[in-house]
């Protein structure tokens, strides 16, 4: 079987062990240096001990790991009242303290938590979710004298801490510099009357003296009777007798009465501890009723959550989907009004150019016709000329354009260019050919040599 040793030593001596080993480190790698010609102090830098620092903890040889290193704040020898200090890097769940309700002292190393393992673990059993005793802001938002913790408690003055651990003024004050904390005059006044625990004193009522307990003594007359002094002498030693009889009956019911009044108390005793065993428990079932209604409330309140989320889902699917369709039968309907708007456009186009050519066919005509003969040509409105249809004909590889109506030939090449209706004569029914106007011939000649 082994079995391990452990020495414990103060913290000055491993500063001590520590500050002896790097020097001796140091110069050991310094006469090598001179040994072996290189340089000492780069030696030193580069093993690290420049730099080295004192680790609490033994390493555990069996499992090979370090145990972790637990973070420990200082505390002071004896308990010291709150006087408005906070601590940032502690946790923030208030302690007992002998009743001086004062702050933890356990660093807080967990992320997204401001309590300790055993405040979070209270925090967790309460309602609002906080300690059993508060937490350091509770306090900070009254006064130092006015704190009431969540069950109605208040802390107990200083004074009684004091003479628990029999410590001066001084020595608090003293204890306390070394913290940085400023005791407040206050915690050192003494409270008037005093607040003592239990139950309160019963009032004795004085009542009249009634003479001594027990049976009333026996008063003997004593006769005299002259000249017999041993008789005398011999009933005052009855009476005494008598005297230490009484006493003693009155001393035996007294211890009767004394210890019928301790076991009363005794009994009494028993029957607190009794009713404050079944508070006790009937505390504990309903910590775990309340435990166990929040957990139902909390799956009630997931599951509800769960429901509506699904719900929100479906009708934003929903929705999404409505919104495509109309968007689908808008761009829809858009699409065939501008396709029925371009037809509708491009029928008024075409109908007014046609319009326009016909017109200009017209104006042509007529100013053809009265250059011939200005004096036979009847003067009529635009809106009585009726129009004119011509008919594409091609002569010796030349194209026409001959009228139905008249039998006038138009030049056709000068007509698709420029829309104009210039005459080069008449067609002759008999010979099946253009008498060619000499005058026109001329003009459309020169215009095609252009």
């Amino acid at each position: 079987m082994n079995f391990e040793s452990c020495v414990f030593v103060s913290e000055s001596l491993n500063r001590q062990l520590l500050n002896v080993s790097k020097d001796l480190a140091e110069r050991a790698i310094k006469l090598c240096a001179e040994q072996y010609n290189f340089d000492g102090d780069e030696a030193v830098r580069l093993l690290g001990l420049d730099n080295v620092r004192l680790v609490h903890g033994r390493r555990n040889e069996f499992s090979g790991k370090s145990k972790k290193e637990k973070i420990v704040s200082p505390k002071p020898c004896f308990p010291l009242p709150y006087s408005g200090e906070l601590n940032v890097n502690c946790c923030s769940g208030l302690r007992h303290n002998n009743g001086l309700y004062t702050q933890c002292q356990t660093r807080v190393v967990r992320e997204n938590s401001v309590f300790c393992k055993q405040c979070q673990a209270q925090a967790n059993k309460d309602r609002e979710g906080i300690p059993e005793y508060g937490t350091i802001e509770m306090r900070q938002a009254v006064g130092i004298f006015e704190y009431i913790d969540p069950k109605g408690r208040k802390p107990v003055s200083y004074t009684k801490v004091m003479k628990k651990y029999k410590i001066t003024q001084e020595q608090a004050v003293e204890e306390a510099a070394k913290f940085n904390i400023n005791i407040n005059e206050g915690h050192f006044i003494v409270p008037e009357g005093g607040s003592k625990r239990g139950r309160p004193a019963s009032k004795v009522v004085e009542k009249a003296a009634k003479g001594s307990k027990g049976r009333p003594k026996k008063v003997k007359k004593v006769i005299e009777i002259d000249g017999d002094e041993e008789d005398l002498f011999a009933a005052l030693v009855a009476d005494a007798n008598a005297d230490v009889n009484a006493d003693a009956d009155t001393d035996a019911e007294a211890d009767d009465n004394s210890k019928s009044a301790i076991s009363k108390k005794k009994g009494k005793s028993e029957e607190e501890k009794e009713a404050e065993r079944l508070t006790k428990e009937a505390e504990k079932a309903l910590v775990q009723q309340e435990k166990e209604a929040k957990r139902l409330a909390e799956k009630l309140e997931k599951e509800v959550k769960k429901k509506a989320d699904e719900e929100a889902r479906a009708a934003k699917k929903q929705a999404d989907e409505e919104a495509r369709a109309a968007k689908k039968k808008a761009d829809e309907e858009a699409r065939a009004a501008k396709k029925k708007a371009d037809e509708e456009a491009r029928a008024a186009k075409k109908k007014a150019d046609e319009e326009e050519k016909e017109s200009k066919k017209a104006t042509l005509k007529k100013e053809k016709e009265t250059s011939k003969n200005p004096a036979a040509a009847p003067i009529a409105s635009s809106e009585d000329e009726e129009p004119d249809v011509v008919k594409k004909i091609e002569i010796e590889g030349k194209k026409y354009l001959k009228s139905k109506k008249s039998g006038i030939v138009y030049d056709y090449e000068e007509y698709v260019k420029n829309g104009e209706q210039i005459m080069v004569g008449k067609w002759n029914e008999s010979t099946n050919k253009i008498d060619f106007n000499n005058s026109n011939d001329e003009e459309s000649e020169d215009e095609y040599d252009m």
